[in-house]
């Protein structure tokens, strides 16, 4: 069977076969994690004007003011990220480059970004690249990876307490015959991923994941998670006012558009910026019918308080 190689997001080792990546998470603005979606710039227009929209969930009820969270600029120095890297069992020395303190100990890479304090550790040969280690048949159950992974994060330090498990996915790279029929598994692994609230609300953007491969092996820890404090209580528009703030900017190409969920939480921004705060947003969750009849799922974020359009993503 003649078949060919074809690339993804993350250099990979040549196969005999057509491979693509399934399920592979990313996060905006990150050189690890680059997301083109998450656009900054307030809310632009990026929807037909004539878009109908729907609400199929009942309007939250929500405070007239909450508490406006300022982010605490982290202090990332060498000996912090050596200390770091010796609780990984990681050696090496700890080297600056574009913003970010780096280590490298064979087959692992750390990574620290300095604005806002994102760890990045990845097992270079095996994460994302196809190999005979991370296969389904090699991988720990998801109850066994979930222990393996909240351990590894207490044991380095990097477990939060206010962390919450929230998901356990399989991202895979499938091999493909050349009428694109998959005829095998290259690489899978179990992403175990945490949350965090605040007074309750959902943070979005704040991220923390664990990707365990064959034998229970480490291959990727990803680590945005800043610290804040309180700094004062102020006004918000109502989830009424966001829709109509929403509608304004869009939401994606189609006829009609419904609403399945709005939500009240907070924003942290991309790793490579440096916010003033966590912004307060609303959460807006539905699906686009465009005219050929096939749905397409968005989330978008409609900030709380309209000072802070500009820190906000125009697109998710």
């Amino acid at each position: 069977m003649n078949m060919k190689v074809i690339g993804i997001s993350v250099v990979m080792l040549a196969l005999l076969g057509t491979i693509s990546a399934i399920g592979i998470p990313m996060l905006a603005d990150d050189p690890l994690r680059d997301d083109r979606s998450d656009l900054t710039g307030g809310m632009k227009s990026t929807s037909n004007a004539n878009l109908t929209y729907t609400v199929s969930v009942p309007f939250p009820s929500t405070p007239e003011q909450v508490t406006l969270y300022k982010s605490v600029k982290p202090e990332i120095t060498a000996e912090l990220v050596s200390s770091m890297a010796e609780k990984m069992g990681l050696e090496g020395t700890v080297r600056e480059s574009y913003d970010q303190m780096l280590l490298s100990d064979e087959p692992y890479s750390l990574e620290v970004h300095m604005k806002s304090g994102r760890v990045a550790l990845i097992d270079i040969p095996r994460w994302m690249n196809p190999n005979d280690k991370n296969l389904p048949s090699n991988l720990p159950s998801d109850e066994k990876a979930i222990g393996i992974a909240t351990r590894y994060l207490e044991k380095t330090g990097l477990a939060p307490p206010d962390a919450i498990l929230c998901g356990v996915d399989h991202p895979q790279i499938v091999k493909q015959n050349e009428n694109g029929e998959v005829i095998g598994i290259a690489f899978e692994d179990v992403l175990v991923s945490y949350s965090r609230t605040i007074d309750g609300r959902p943070v979005v953007g704040s991220k923390l994941t664990v990707e365990v491969g064959g034998g229970g092996d480490i291959l990727n820890v990803y680590k945005l998670w800043r610290d804040y404090v309180p700094q004062e209580e102020i006004p918000i528009i109502t989830p009424e006012e966001a829709l109509e703030e929403l509608k304004v900017a869009g939401v994606a190409e189609g006829l009609s558009a419904d609403i399945t969920g709005i939500e009240l939480g907070y924003y942290e921004a991309p790793a490579t910026r440096e916010p003033t705060h966590l912004v307060p947003v609303y959460i807006f969750t539905g699906k686009v019918l465009d005219g050929t009849g096939e749905e397409t799922s968005f989330v978008r974020y409609v900030p709380a308080s309209p000072e802070f359009r500009e820190e906000v993503p125009a697109v998710k």
